[in-house]
């Protein structure tokens, strides 16, 4: 999505505002200057002057400094440096633009624009674009975007985008994206995003995700998702999510899930959970699930399970550990503390006490009460007992 967004916007611009100044006769070097030692009025496509100057199309110049009005597009070559006040009718260019540039159509600098910058239709830098910069439809920097960054629809680099950063449609940025960044649909990056961040559908960093961020949709990472995360759908990240991580459905994460954690469905975290977790249907891990856990569904991990947890449906672990309500069952090899449900089953050894109808235990360590109490390493005719049984 990101490379497709970027490499369409950045040719399309470049073509339009680059390649057809390839078909405008090429402007002569040199003018009609009034004034001495390149200071003062000038009227032509003089290459170095300072004061004001009047072109028709920039081509080939040196260094202009002071108030450069130009009507056309600009030759084929972009070159010099134009610093002060930069008025293009269609678009001013140069190599390096620094100070206020104002195109009618589009801004395009070939290594670099500084200062305020603002073109109608785009803002567009084969290097870098810092300070206030402005693009209709676009704003884009092959290089780096810094400072505060507007696009209409877009606003696309190919390295990082840094500071405040707004569009209405998407903020895409090959490396990091750091600072406030909004994007009205989405928001995209293939290294970190970092800040307060948001995306109207998506919010999406490969390498990772650190701050407030904060999606309708969904916020996806390959690497960790660090602070204040809020996904109107899910939150998905590959390494990590740590911190308040809340979802209306699912928050999922190959590695761990950690401090308060709330999915509206269910929480998924493959590398262990820790912390206060609440998920609707399910909380699930592979590893460790340690803290304050609380699902109507299925609490269940391949590891431990020790805190204070409720399941609504069952509680199910290799070790249990702690205060353990489920409704329906809780099912352990081992279990430890106090632990409840119609029936709670301990494959192998019960520390503690089981409340419920039906109790089982390998090994009982504790006492059971319900209806029907089991404990194989009790006396044959003490195994099984109504209401209570207990091994110590």
């Amino acid at each position: 999505m990101k490379k497709g967004m970027s490499g369409s916007i950045l040719l399309c611009l470049s073509f339009f505002f680059l390649s057809q100044a390839q078909d405008q006769p090429q402007s002569s070097v040199g003018g009609f200057n009034i004034g001495f030692h390149n200071y003062g009025i000038s009227f032509g496509n003089s290459s170095i002057h300072r004061g004001l100057r009047f072109n028709w199309s920039d081509d080939s110049i040196e260094e202009i400094n002071g108030l450069n009005f130009t009507l056309w597009r600009p030759g084929e070559e972009l070159s010099g440096n134009v610093h002060g006040l930069a008025i293009g009718i269609v678009s001013p260019a140069a190599d390096n633009i620094g100070g206020i540039a104002v195109g009618g159509l589009a801004v395009i600098s070939k290594s670099s624009v500084s200062g305020i910058s603002v073109g109608g239709l785009a803002n567009v830098s084969l290097g870098t674009a810092r300070g206030l910069s402005f693009g209709g439809l676009a704003l884009v920097a092959k290089q780096k975007l810094s400072g505060i960054n507007i696009g209409g629809v877009a606003c696309v680099t190919e390295g990082d985008l840094s500071g405040l950063s707004l569009s209405s449609v998407a903020l895409v940025g090959k490396g990091s994206i750091t600072g406030i960044n909004v994007g009205g649909i989405a928001l995209v990056s293939e290294g970190n995003i970092t800040g307060l961040n948001f995306g109207g559908i998506a919010v999406v960093g490969k390498d990772g995700m650190a701050g407030i961020n904060m999606s309708s949709i969904a916020l996806v990472s390959e690497g960790p998702i660090d602070g204040l995360n809020v996904g109107g759908v899910a939150i998905v990240g590959k390494e990590r999510l740590f911190g308040i991580n809340l979802s209306a459905v699912a928050l999922v994460s190959e590695g761990t899930v950690n401090y308060l954690n709330v999915g509206g469905l269910a929480v998924v975290g493959l590398g262990g959970i820790s912390g206060i977790t609440v998920g609707g249907a399910g909380i699930v891990s592979k590893n460790e699930i340690a803290g304050i856990n609380l699902t109507m569904g299925d609490l269940r991990s391949d590891a431990s399970i020790t805190g204070l947890n409720f399941g609504g449906y069952r509680i199910k672990g290799r070790d249990i550990v702690g205060l353990n309500l489920g409704i329906i069952s809780t099912e352990a090899k081992n279990s430890k503390g106090l632990t409840t449900g119609i029936y709670n089953r301990a494959t192998g050894t019960q520390n503690g006490i089981s409340i419920g109808i039906f109790n089982h235990a390998t090994e009982l360590f504790g006492v059971q009460l319900g209806l029907v109490n089991y404990a194989e390493n009790n006396p044959k005719f003490l195994r099984i007992l109504p209401f209570i049984n207990l091994h110590f």
